[in-house]
Parts: C-alpha cells; structure tokens; sequence
C-alpha cells in the first residue's frame, strides 16, 4: 500500500460503517413448556470452535407469538460418536420414539410433520456470563417435551 493510500485512510477514521448482518437473532419471549412448534429447518455451522446443529421451530401456539421461529442449539458430536446424554441424540430419540437403527447417521427427517410441546427459555447471560441487557436478550427451544401431533415413526 503507498503512503498516499495509508495516509488517507489514517484521516477518514471518524467515517461510518455498514456491516453486512445476515444472522437470525430470535425475539425473547415469555419462558414456558406450553409453546407448541414444528420444525422448520435444519443448520450445521462450526462456531466458537465448536460444530453445532441448528433444529429451527416455529410456534404455532395462538398467540403473540405465533409464526416466530426459534432454534435448539445441540453440539455435534465428534467423529459422530453420540452418546446418551449429547442433546441433539436425546431429541432424536424422543422425536423418533426409538434409538437410531443405525450407528452411522441421524437424519433430522424424525423432527417433520409433527407438533411438540416445547420449553422455551431466555438467554440472559453472554458465553463469558455477564449480564444481557434485556434488548440482547433472545429465546431458544432448551428441550422437547411431548408430542402432541404426529407419531414415532421409523426412519433410517
């Protein structure tokens, strides 16, 4: 860079920017287990030097609420060794009433066509647990309780 150019950006230090934001930060809402949703989508993303998989539900309780999606952060297993208490291997499970047929794959298939009550909570604390201001606040899906429409079905 020639000191012409580096000298320029040395004097436009007070102008603004715009980032690009791209990310879906959910609202933060009421904590419960009476919020009923149904599975969205799925996301794989390595973030904070950890894999983890993204289960996205909207709910459809009547509501405020209603239509908002929320997700359920589960790390992911390494070397795809899951185990009994990973939590993306538990909400397999339950969704599926069963454990895998396979040991080499969970499709997140066994989420579709099905209502589950869920608890939704809010996070209140950053990963180095200082206090959220309450507009940093959002709520994700902390675990699936019930399924109230759809069956345990068999998948591969």
């Amino acid at each position: 860079m020639s000191k012409q150019n580096s000298n320029h950006r040395a004097e436009n230090t007070t102008d603004d920017i715009e980032l690009p934001c791209n990310a879906t930060i959910p609202a933060a809402i009421p904590d419960g287990e009476h919020y009923e949703v149904t599975f969205v989508r799925a996301e794989r993303a390595y973030i904070f030097k950890s894999d983890k998989v993204y289960l996205w539900f909207e709910i459809i309780t009547p509501g405020d609420w209603i239509g908002q999606k929320f997700y359920m952060a589960c790390p992911v297993a390494q070397q795809g060794k899951w185990g009994p208490s990973h939590k993306f291997w538990i909400a397999w499970v339950f969704a599926a009433g069963r454990r895998p047929n396979r040991v080499d794959r969970m499709s997140t298939k066994v989420f579709r066509n099905k209502v589950f009550r869920a608890r939704i909570r809010t996070v209140i604390k950053t990963a180095k647990q200082t206090i959220r201001t309450a507009s940093q606040r959002y709520s994700v899906i902390d675990e699936l309780l019930e399924i109230t429409v759809g069956s345990k079905e068999e998948f591969t």
